[in-house]
């Protein structure tokens, strides 16, 4: 396994926490969706989570499936027998299980693309060899990725919980639990609900689980194949500023729409305590995406601490509108900028 792989570690299950609206009756409701997938490969048995996404239908998580010779749900004390839908490629590491004769309530769902940045959510699934569990954490990220988004998060989960459900504070799905990365903050990722959207009016399936899945994942790939913002955040996470900035100058060139190149410049100019430049890097972002919040709060924080108090000022009333988590912890930071 190489140094990069080594940083990747496919979903699964950690702590859980008690507060409103994240109550004991909410895990309750949310988990009345999640079922847990079983899946026997030659010399080997293995343990994933899936949630019911429509009638009879699962999504889980490919890589769980992968090398599978046959696949059970476990729903309510029943064991169905579970079908993989045929795909074109697992890239995205979503697939959907037809499960007969599974009687279990859908989740409600909720486009992945209107989570805000700050936003509480829960992550539930099944830990390897136990029960459910579940996470409260909030959103720190939301990464544009293949006509989508890719939702960084502080909800933890490890091994067991791939294929489980990332669900809003009104319990409604809004990702797929997937992998994580080794390294400060919060490091947990969670895949799109429109990436499987597609393949529930599908009825094609296949006996064979999942031994012929094409592919590695997108978030499994050789270190030059991840995407940018996952070599990005490796390299942020290792204070590799160097090499961040020749990944950054590659990723404006392939994608010169993107405001995450100069977002993340003004991050490591500000982590070195280069405000001023920090500043500039940080205007570009909000001026090729108005709607980066966190661009627009790194904003605030480098004109505070380069005396712009008027500047200042105005970036966190662009931010106010765009995240009252975000703005509520710039408040607290700096109480000048409400004055």
């Amino acid at each position: 396994m190489t140094k990069w792989r080594a940083l990747i570690a496919a979903a699964c299950w950690c702590t859980a926490a008690h507060a409103a609206p994240f109550d004991q009756a909410y895990w309750i409701a949310v988990a009345s969706a999640i079922v847990k997938v079983e899946v026997v490969r030659p010399g080997g048995y293995s343990v994933g989570t899936g949630v019911v996404v429509a009638p009879g239908k699962v999504a889980t998580a490919c890589h769980v499936l992968r090398g599978g010779q046959q696949v059970a749900v476990l729903h309510a004390g029943m064991r169905r027998n579970a079908l993989t839908r045929s795909t074109p490629s697992a890239d995205h590491d979503v697939c959907v299980l037809q499960v007969p004769q599974l009687e279990a309530r859908p989740a409600d769902v909720r486009p992945t693309v209107s989570l805000a940045i700050g936003e509480e959510v829960g992550a539930i699934g099944f830990s390897a060899g136990a029960g459910v569990h579940y996470a409260r954490g909030a959103v720190a990220r939301l990464h544009h990725f293949q006509d989508s988004v890719v939702v960084q998060g502080s909800a933890a989960f490890t091994s067991g919980a791939s294929g489980g459900g990332l669900f809003d504070a009104d319990k409604r799905l809004v990702g797929i639990l997937m992998f994580r990365l080794r390294g400060t903050g919060p490091q947990y990722f969670s895949v799109p609900i429109s990436w499987f959207a597609a393949d529930l009016a599908d009825e094609a399936a296949k006996e064979d689980a999942g031994a012929d899945l094409p592919d590695e994942p997108f978030w499994n790939r050789a270190p030059d194949r991840l995407p940018y913002f996952m070599r990005a955040n490796m390299l942020m996470s290792e204070e590799r500023w160097d090499d961040l900035v020749d990944l950054l100058g590659r990723w404006r060139v392939d994608e010169p729409a993107s405001a995450e190149p100069a977002f993340l410049l003004g991050e490591a100019d500000s982590r070195q305590e280069r405000n001023a430049q920090a500043v500039v890097e940080y205007e570009e972002a909000v001026e090729r995406d108005p709607d980066h919040a966190l661009a627009w709060s790194g904003l605030v924080r480098a004109c505070m601490r380069t005396g712009d108090l008027n500047h200042a000022r105005y970036a966190y009333g662009r931010l106010s509108a765009l995240s009252a988590a975000l703005s509520g912890r710039i408040a607290a930071e700096f109480p000048e900028v409400l004055q």
